[in-house]
């Protein structure tokens, strides 16, 4: 009998509520273990080290926890159990390129088959966009986000983020609503910082209509997340409604003149300027300007 044939899905939630209770520097050193360098576990938006997990998970299923030493030469084992109980676990290195997914091997698009690959992105996704609601201001790339779907999933593709973020932000967002909460696809923004052209979709999937102003929606909605979630770093007073911004282009308004017939002058020394105001530093996101701190009071 292996040595964790009779840990079970609810042992690793047991395990994770400890490590929820205790923190997890004092869960760590309580069990002998060091933070995770290979493979975390990923659990309602939150990130734990996966050995440490599987390891107390132990206790709960048979009274004794496993110890650091019993991963040794096993740490991708430990992945692989996780997720075969049911729980994403992905590589601590997300960037480094593709590397092999805890779930053994890669499989590809036309291989699954398109709407099995967005229900299975869709689940990775949300957890990936929970992370960023329970930090204030917090926000998604949308190639991050599918690096990381791929990633946890095992199942890739080299079409085009923009050809499939649709199917599987609107998965997302059908799924929020019901469960009643803000759409969480409101935290995914393009290279721009803007919401990506997906969120419109996701929006009119979940709730029958597509917002007029997406950019607009999408902040309120942010801010709704974060405030559901109990995002670390909220303020007391739950954190400032965006307000709606126009481009600056958009705001600059001609100013009317009224030409004067020009007249000779009767004096040598020419008339006195008036000083050239300093240049208004402006957020190149929402184009308003900044104040002296240099940080915009609305993008952080």
């Amino acid at each position: 009998m292996g040595l964790f044939d009779s840990v079970g899905a609810a042992d690793v939630l047991s395990a994770i509520e400890e490590y929820d209770k205790l923190g997890g520097e004092e869960f760590l050193g309580r069990y002998g273990f060091g933070r995770a360098r290979d493979y975390v576990l990923w659990h309602q938006g939150r990130t734990y080290d996966s050995k440490a997990i599987l390891g107390v998970a132990r206790k709960y299923a048979e009274g004794t926890p496993a110890t650091s030493e019993d991963f040794r030469g096993g740490v991708g084992g430990a992945a692989t159990l996780l997720t075969e109980l049911g729980f994403h676990v992905t590589s601590t290195d997300v960037y480094g390129g593709f590397g092999m997914p805890v779930t053994g091997g890669w499989r590809g698009l036309t291989e699954v088959g398109a709407e099995a690959a967005y229900d299975a992105w869709a689940t990775a996704a949300r957890d990936v966009l929970l992370q960023a609601a329970h930090r204030y201001r917090a926000v998604v790339d949308d190639d991050q986000l599918a690096m990381q779907a791929m990633y946890r999933t095992g199942i890739r593709t080299d079409a085009p983020v923009g050809d499939w973020l649709a199917a599987v932000l609107g998965r997302v967002a059908a799924d929020c609503q019901a469960r009643e909460e803000p759409l969480l696809p409101a935290l995914c923004v393009g290279a721009d910082g803007q919401p990506v052209p997906a969120y419109a979709e996701a929006v009119a999937s979940a709730r029958g209509l597509a917002p007029p102003d997406p950019r607009d929606h999408a902040l309120r909605e942010r801010l709704t997340c974060y405030r559901h979630f109990r995002a670390v770093g909220l303020p007391a007073d739950g954190g400032s409604e965006p307000r709606t911004r126009r481009p600056a282009a958009a705001r600059a308004r001609p100013r009317a003149t009224t030409p004067r017939t020009p007249t000779p002058r009767t004096s040598a020394v020419a008339p006195a300027r008036r000083p050239t105001p300093p240049p208004v530093s402006t957020c190149p996101t929402c184009f308003m300007a900044l104040p002296v701190t240099g940080v915009c009071d609305t993008c952080g």
